[in-house]
């Protein structure tokens, strides 16, 4: 009796130590052979700083995504016709696009939506019908002076007149399969590059304007997850590893777009650079306010090369599969 009442106990203890081990992995580690995976991805930058031939180039951003025949706008640039113009002479069709996302309320990423909605839903109805956005980019944004500094207001009320219809996510949610929208990033690291001048109006008082709806757009793939960014102001790093921790634990097989390094010093492109690594990063095109030295930093510190580390131009894309094309400039 004695021995079968120590092996009883004995097979009890192993039972807990076995549940609470499960309870301590990461759930996300089991994640991806049950997420939904996307097999076709490709990127095509249609605004940044830079141009190759043809296009021009603005302080912007805006990038056409196509996923498993779906096409998806992933913010608009900043002036009203540069989204417009460049797509035309890359002959790329924004017929297509159905959804739009948009990063953050900062106009150099939402400039030309209006313009597009009117050019492409013309012979069109469903082109440009969703726009996705994060929880915080309708506050009010007031200027010192009187007025209101933040676009999306105004331009929110013009395509909600015409049908269009704002989605706003408070969390990571999945709005194609394989394709997910961040919504506001936790913030972990101290990867502030904001000014910290501005204000916002949060319940009531004027509360610095932290961005808290700065958003990715991530969509997963066999390879891991390709990640794009319109500044990066919740942080690069910040937005990597939310997307690990909340969508899935797989590596970076590509992150896109502005990551807001141009003023970074030394440590904090080191810092980046080690965590780029870490997490597992393949492929970067560091777009708009990247900053074209802190691109060949990252590159050097994260261990990648030309081939996967690039600025970003127009014109410039990545395809899963077959990799960075950065165009004749960023050769």
């Amino acid at each position: 009796m004695t021995i079968l009442k120590g092996l009883t106990t004995s097979l009890l203890i192993l039972g807990l130590l076995a549940t609470v081990s499960s309870l301590t992995e990461p759930a996300a580690q089991s994640q991806p052979s049950t997420l939904q995976v996307v097999q076709e991805v490709k990127v095509t930058l249609l605004s940044t700083n830079l141009a190759d031939v043809p296009g021009v180039g603005e302080w912007g951003l805006s990038a056409l995504v196509e996923v498993d025949g779906r096409c998806i706008l992933f913010d608009a640039g900043r002036y009203p016709d540069t989204v417009l113009r460049n797509a035309r002479e890359l002959d790329v069709d924004l017929s297509c696009v159905t959804d739009v996302v948009l990063s953050h309320h900062h106009g150099d990423h939402n400039g030309g939506l209006i313009t597009l909605q009117e050019e492409y839903r013309k012979g069109n109805s469903t082109a440009f019908q969703r726009v996705h956005v994060a929880k915080g980019i309708f506050l009010s944004r007031p200027l010192p002076g009187g007025g209101e500094r933040n676009p999306m207001i105004e331009t929110r009320e013009r395509l909600e007149a015409l049908g269009i219809k704002f989605i706003e996510y408070s969390e990571p949610t999945e709005i194609f399969p394989g394709v997910w929208v961040t919504g506001p990033i936790e913030r972990t690291h101290p990867e502030k590059n904001y000014t910290a001048q501005r204000e916002m109006l949060l319940d009531g008082e004027l509360v610095e304007d932290f961005i808290p709806e700065s958003q990715g757009l991530s969509i997963l793939t066999p390879r891991g997850h390709v990640v794009l960014l319109g500044c990066g102001h919740a942080g690069v790093i910040n937005t990597l590893e939310h997307v690990q921790g909340a969508i899935s634990a797989v590596p970076i097989h590509a992150v896109i777009g502005g990551f807001h390094l141009y003023a970074a010093d030394e440590a904090r492109l080191a810092w980046t650079a080690e965590k780029l690594a870490s997490i597992g990063t393949e492929n970067v095109i560091g777009a708009h306010c990247t900053g074209i030295e802190a691109l060949f930093r990252l590159r050097e510190g994260a261990n990648l090369t030309r081939s996967t580390a690039v600025v970003g131009a127009v014109g410039a894309s990545f395809t899963f599969g077959k990799g960075i094309d950065p165009g004749g400039l960023a050769k």
